[in-house]
């Protein structure tokens, strides 16, 4: 896809409806009467697909100055949606705007299961100290529990789910998708988040997009069992057919030999100019013209007043000025 239709369905995707586009482009997208309209809206992204990144910005501003309305839920759905969009840096444009604080991937430890603020790890510390640091890490809980709602309040990015949401955008955008499975499929401490993306429609075949994308833009061919661990599908028939659903798009299978000279399948990616090697010749032409005027800049000033002039201003030819000189030694 061309960069200028690619922005233009960033800016207006083909999904989005009409009374959506009139809000969000208007000034009544900082109405906070319409965010339930805007609800309604990442509930069918969820449900059916498709994204609209500036629709979920808008909502994300209205929370801004409407910090009462903040739905926590709707963030969290916002954020894997963003997380979809690699290689652009939609997750960190709604990080963003959810507070001014850095988000610190250590702040709060991945192990925390609350989700709901960053308190847990100054209870959790307390705990190990013994019937003093028992009855502290009591007195942190029953704290946060009593602020339980303000810790939803937009400007925490100490919260342990979007913590983890983090990681596995950052994942995604370092193509370390191996890891990124892993972590969100086998990884306890990610279980919240798997219930959020089960949610999602089409969030493994949006992910299995980016992969492709990226694959495509690095090799010209790709063995089996690599593509597999990237895509998460078993090497055979389910492999196979999910490249045949690609087949389409130029993706195709061939045998070939590995470095030990053994017969294997490999996964042919389409040609495109990031992984296709051809030859650039670059052919250019002065003028002579051009090239006299660069010669005669070049020449050093002292060489230029010692230029013997003839008459009226006329340059005698280089023979008579060799042919004066020894008159004019004697």
């Amino acid at each position: 896809m061309a960069i200028g239709s690619t922005a233009r369905e960033w800016v207006t995707p083909s999904t989005r409806p009409q009374h959506i586009d009139q809000l969000i482009n208007g000034v009544d997208r900082y109405n906070p009467q319409n965010l339930e309209v805007l609800h309604q809206y990442i509930g069918q992204q969820l449900d059916h697909g498709g994204y609209d990144c500036l629709a979920n910005l808008a909502i994300l501003k209205l929370y801004q100055f409407n910090p009462d309305q903040f739905n926590y839920e709707v963030v969290v759905n916002i954020l894997i949606k963003a997380m979809l969009s690699v290689p652009y840096p939609d997750f960190k444009l709604c990080l963003s705007l959810l507070g001014e604080a850095p988000l610190e991937m250590d702040a709060t430890p991945l192990s925390h299961k609350g989700g709901k603020g960053g308190n847990a790890n100054q209870a959790e510390q307390s705990e190990a100290d013994g019937e003093k640091g028992a009855a502290a890490a009591t007195t942190t809980k029953e704290a946060s529990a009593a602020d339980e709602n303000k810790s939803y309040l937009a400007g925490n990015l100490n919260d342990a789910l979007i913590l983890r949401l983090a990681k596995l955008s950052s994942l995604l955008q370092s193509s370390r998708f191996r890891q990124f499975w892993s972590t969100l499929y086998d990884d306890e401490d990610f279980d919240d988040a798997r219930q959020y993306t089960s949610n999602v429609a089409r969030f493994e075949e949006d992910v299995r997009k980016i992969v492709m994308d990226t694959v495509a833009s690095t090799f010209r061919r790709i063995s089996e069992q690599r593509l597999a661990s990237y895509l998460n599908l078993k090497v055979g028939e389910e492999l196979r057919d999910f490249v045949a659903s690609l087949e389409q798009d130029g993706w195709t299978f061939e045998d070939g030999k590995d470095k030990d000279g053994k017969t294997q399948s490999y996964v042919v990616a389409p040609a495109t100019a990031d992984n296709e090697i051809k030859a650039v010749v670059i052919n250019e032409e002065i003028p002579f013209e051009q090239l006299s005027k660069l010669l005669s800049q070049a020449q050093p000033p002292a060489l230029k007043s010692s230029n013997v002039t003839g008459p009226a201003g006329t340059t005698p030819s280089a023979a008579s000025v060799a042919t004066a000189a020894p008159a004019a030694s004697d």
